[in-house]
Order: structure tokens, then C-alpha cells, then sequence
């Protein structure tokens, strides 16, 4: 387990620093059907670009219970519990975020949604997107790793936190 777990770590040293994640980002940008990219930092040429993608933003989006409903009708998922325990996401936070009601999640929401439904890079992209987030070039190293993680189809919880860990940041599925 040791070993596997090296191995992953220096996976994701050279993803993120030797350009894997710039490239993966190139990609997106490729696929976007939105030529704007908003970003999770807050550097002065960034704020123009995320007041006009939120500006944008007040028309008709998708809320998160639309996207839930989607997921589970296409993946065939019949017991929803099986993505609230797998996202560890509390019963009572899935009920608010399936209610139909207007709801902006969190980060750490949407990256423990993506990976409990197993959904590609692009598909994780477009879902960010919607929620005015993204991958972008000064993202910080949770974003980083998760990217990684939905990148190359890995959506163990555990092994995800024990990468989040192993770089100093903040588990998303278990309690510090």
C-alpha cells in the first residue's frame, strides 16, 4: 500500500509540476463552449473576467438539484443515499441540495459531487463552469489534485484524501 501510494504522489508532483495540469487546462479551454474562464483566485486581472462570467450568470443556469436529477436518471442510480454516503455528504444538506431551490454549493461540494458520480474532466468542467468555478492557472493545490484525481478516472474517496493529506491541504470526504 506504501508503495502504491508513493508511486501516486509522484504521479501527481509530476502532474502538477511539470506542466500536466497547465496542459490539462489547455484542453479545457479547447472544449469550453465559453471562451471566458472564471478563476478560484482573486488576482486583480481576473476580477473583470469573473464579474462579467457572473454577470452572465444571472440568466437561466442549471441549479445543482437539476444536474443531480440528470446524473442519476443517466448513470441508472436508484438509491440516492449510495451518493450521499460515497461524497460523505450529509442527508441533510443532500435533501437542500435536491429540494429545487436556488442553491450556490460550495467548492468542496461540487468536487465530492463529480468524483461520488464518476464523471469525466470535461463533464466536471461544464459542471463547474455552471456554478462559476473552474480549473484555472492559479488554482491552489486541492484543485490541483482533484483535478488529477478526475483526470485519470481515479474516484476512491480515500485515496483522494490521503493525497490531499500527504500535501498538507484539506481532506473533502473525511473529518480532519
Amino acid at each position: 500500500m506504501d508503495e502504491m501510494k508513493d508511486t501516486l504522489k509522484k504521479n501527481i508532483q509530476s502532474f502538477i509540476y511539470n506542466g500536466g495540469f497547465h496542459d490539462l487546462l489547455d484542453y479545457l479551454a479547447t472544449i469550453s463552449h465559453n471562451n471566458d474562464k472564471a478563476v478560484f483566485g482573486h488576482s486583480l486581472s481576473s476580477i473583470y473576467t469573473e464579474l462579467s462570467i457572473i454577470q452572465r450568470g444571472m440568466k437561466k443556469r442549471k441549479s445543482i438539484s437539476d444536474f443531480i436529477n440528470t446524473w442519476m436518471r443517466d448513470k441508472n442510480i436508484q438509491r440516492p443515499s449510495y451518493i450521499y454516503n460515497r461524497g460523505n455528504i450529509k442527508k441533510e444538506h443532500w435533501r437542500k441540495l435536491t429540494s429545487g431551490v436556488p442553491h450556490e454549493p460550495e467548492l468542496k461540494t461540487l468536487y465530492k459531487l463529480a468524483i461520488a458520480f464518476e464523471l469525466t474532466i470535461e463533464e466536471t468542467h461544464e459542471f463547474l463552469l455552471n456554478f462559476n468555478r473552474t480549473f484555472a492557472h492559479d488554482s491552489n493545490m486541492t484543485d490541483q489534485i482533484v483535478s488529477y484525481f478526475i483526470a485519470n478516472k481515479i474516484y476512491e474517496p480515500s485515496q483522494i484524501d490521503a493525497m490531499l493529506h500527504e500535501f498538507g491541504e484539506a481532506t473533502l470526504f473525511s473529518d480532519e
